[in-house]
Formats: structure tokens, sequence, C-alpha cells
């Protein structure tokens, strides 16, 4: 499945059109060279550039520039990029080798998808599942392009999948190193998610709500069921580490002369700077509603109608390649959503009662598992949606296939289970 997704996301890479915010990347390439350096006290790392944007994407691209042989821009392009956003700093072939770590990165999360998928039913459902979100035009967009959003998404398949191994495996008594390993790889995986953008805090959170279902199976013993939040403390633990090992901003204490906004920020403290992440990111969000007001979500029933209509529609499997975000509601691109809405929903309903199968069988629910991790998904997308922007609906996509991909094999294999019932008695 993984080297099937990588020749469909690399196959045609050049043709993809430029977007924007792929020059931001290309421009700040050059962080990988500090980090690769052990450069980590530069003042660079406390300059506007290393905040505004996460650092994993741009060591993922600088170190695809230098494979590939080509050299990284330097700070003034990244300053250059923020006073024209226009501007364009890569040589002929550069674009195409920095979107490779996203293809590469975009076939693990399908990889991820289908181990998902192999752990709420069987093999069938994780092939389906994972087939499913690679023909998604949204996730295939973005796995095509020099930026964050696929890398964070597929950081946080891959730290769900070790999450919900070690969870079905905790339940079921089966305890060992490799299973608590698992827990500190979803750790890492969360960690690393986060280091490509803040939505990657969605693995905690799902692991999060996995524990506390678990604690609820009250048949299952007291011991198996408190495994669950001891995993969440180790990889929150481990999450934790790993961004702040990775990411220099948080503990860089540049010396020297320094401009003044620097030297503020060298005055602060781990959690100072966490707060100024967070802070920033919210400004950020709630400038670019101003700037961008066409595609501004405001109202809690505009977030809903946007998350249905578009993230169901254009953003679902039978959407276009390339959206127009210009168009709020528009039938060409979202009428997809008529088969795809009913679908997933159907396969909620089916994974409510196949979870209610596994409980009763005294095996971990993993369908409710997956169920709640699509909710929380929607739920949190919803409520956050500041723009109608096509990579806000990324992180519904994979529940959504995983619950489509379940219900489909099952009807699938109880009408061939009939036609063939039928063949036998006639």
């Amino acid at each position: 499945m993984g080297l099937a997704a990588l020749i469909w996301f690399l196959v045609g890479l050049p043709s993809e059109p430029h977007f924007v915010d792929e020059s931001a990347y290309i421009s700040q390439s050059f962080y990988a060279d500090l980090a690769l350096r052990g450069d980590v006290q530069s003042a660079a790392w406390l300059d506007y550039p290393a905040y505004d944007l996460p650092p994993l994407p741009k060591y993922l691209i600088g170190g695809a520039l230098a494979l590939g042989g080509y050299d990284r821009p330097g700070m003034e392009a990244a300053r250059q990029w923020y006073r024209n956003t226009a501007s364009r700093f890569e040589p002929p072939g550069a674009l195409e080798t920095a979107r490779v770590p996203s293809a590469i990165l975009g076939a693990l999360g399908c990889v991820a998808v289908y181990g998902l998928g192999l752990l709420l039913r069987d093999v069938k459902t994780g092939v389906a599942a994972s087939l499913l979100l690679m023909a998604n035009p949204l996730y295939r967009v973005h796995a095509r392009r020099a930026m964050s959003d696929v890398p964070a998404e597929a950081f946080v398949l891959l730290g769900l999948w070790a999450g919900l191994w070690f969870w079905r495996e905790a339940l079921e008594g089966r305890l060992k190193p490799a299973t608590w390993a698992a827990a500190v790889g979803s750790g890492v995986a969360a960690g690393l998610a986060t280091l490509c953008k803040f939505n990657g805090a969605l693995a905690m959170i799902v692991l999060l709500g996995w524990a506390a279902i678990a604690a609820e199976l009250r048949e299952f013993p007291l011991l198996r069921r408190v495994c669950g939040f001891v995993s969440v403390l180790v990889a929150g633990a481990a999450s934790l580490a790993t961004f702040g090992l990775l990411n220099p901003f948080i503990t860089a204490h540049p010396r020297g002369p320094l401009q003044p906004e620097i030297a503020a920020l060298a005055r602060l403290d781990v959690l100072q700077r966490c707060r100024l992440l967070v802070r920033h990111r919210v400004e950020v969000s709630t400038g670019q509603q101003r700037l961008f007001s066409h595609n501004a979500v405001v109202t809690p029933s505009e977030k809903v109608r946007v998350t249905a209509v578009q993230g169901f529609g254009r953003f679902g499997p039978w959407g276009p390649l390339h959206d127009d975000s210009t168009r709020r509601y528009d039938v060409g691109q979202d009428r997809g959503a008529l088969i795809w809405i009913p679908w997933v929903a159907v396969g909620a309903c089916w994974a409510w009662f196949r979870g209610r199968e596994q409980r009763r069988a005294g095996l971990a629910p993993t369908a409710w598992a997956i169920l709640a991790q699509a909710v929380l998904a929607l739920a949190i997308v919803t409520a956050y949606l500041p723009l109608a922007w096509n990579r806000y609906f990324l992180s519904i996509q994979a529940g959504s296939a995983l619950l489509a991909a379940g219900v489909a094999v099952a009807a699938g294999e109880q009408t061939a289970s009939r036609i063939r019932s039928a063949w036998r008695g006639n």
C-alpha cells in the first residue's frame, strides 16, 4: 500500500501547480542547515520566520534540496517572502525535489490508515480505507506540495496506529516491552506531528479519548483499563520531549548583540515561548479572517454548514482535484457530499454496533476507538474552522475513510455470502 501510494503521489509531480506557501517553506529551508550543524543557539531561531512556520517541514525540505544538489535560500529570502508573497526562490527542478518529503510522508499516512483499518476489522478494511485516502483529491494535492499539512496528518495517523495497537493489546492482556515501545512511539509521532503543524495536537487528544473509553469498559480488569491513562502519560512525555528537542525556538539563548525583538524573546522561558506560539497562531488566524474576509467562517452555524458541505463535498472522494475557494457553496464542487455524508454516517452506525459486538466477545472495541477518532476530528475541525480553506478539512478525511471502508467491506462480504448460499441452494 505504501509503494502504491508513493507512486501515485510522485507520478506527474512536476505538473502540480505551484502554491504560494510552498515558496515560504523553501525560503526558510536554511533552518535545516542550522540544525544539521548543531547551531541551535543562533539568533535566527528567534527571528519571526522561525516561529511563524513550524520547523520540521523546513528540515525535510532543506534536506531534500541538499540531497538534490540545490542550495538553500538564506534569511534574506525568508524576509523577502513576507514582504512579497509572490516571491519565488527555487531554481528549475528544485520545487519538485522539495515536494518529495510530502509525497513520502503521504504514503506513510496511507500505510498508517491501512494499519488502523486492520485493527478496526481486517486486511480488506485496511486496504479499502488506504485506497479511499489515497484517492482523496484533497489528501493527494497536499501530498504533492512542499508544505506542512500532509506531513502533520501522516505523523498523527502513525501515532494513532501505534497508540491503538497498544490500546488493544493492553485491554486484552498482552502487555510486553514492545507494547510499551508502541506507546512511546505514538508520543514521538505526536510530537513530530506538532512540529509540522499545531493541529498535530489532535493525536494526543484522540489518545486521551481512547483512555477515557477504556476506563468505562468495566468488564476488563482495572489494571488493564488504567494502562490507557498510563500510556497517555508516557506518550505525552515523549511528545513534549520530541517537540522540545527538535524545535530550537523553545530553548535557544543566543549571545552577543541582539535586535530588540530577538533580545525580548531570548529572555522568555520555555513555557512563555510555548504560550507565544499558541498566541501567535491565534493572531495569525484572526488576521487572515480580516484579510480574506470572503473566506472567513465566523458563526457556529456557518462552521457547521461549511464543514458539512465542503468537508464532505469538494474535499471528499468525489471532489475536484483543485477547488475554487471563492465559491462558498457550489453544487459542481460539493455534490459528492450527497453520497459521502450518508455513507460515512452509515459507517459510523456500523462501527457502533461492531464495537458492541467486540465488547460482548471480550475483545477491545477498536471500532469504538476509530469512531471516537472520527468524531473528535470532526468536532475539533468544526469548532476551530476560521476560514473555508481546504487545508483545514484534511484531518477529517482519514476517519471518514475508515468508517466508510468498514461498512463497505462488511456489506460486501455479507452480500457475497448470501449470493453463495443462494447459489448452493439452487
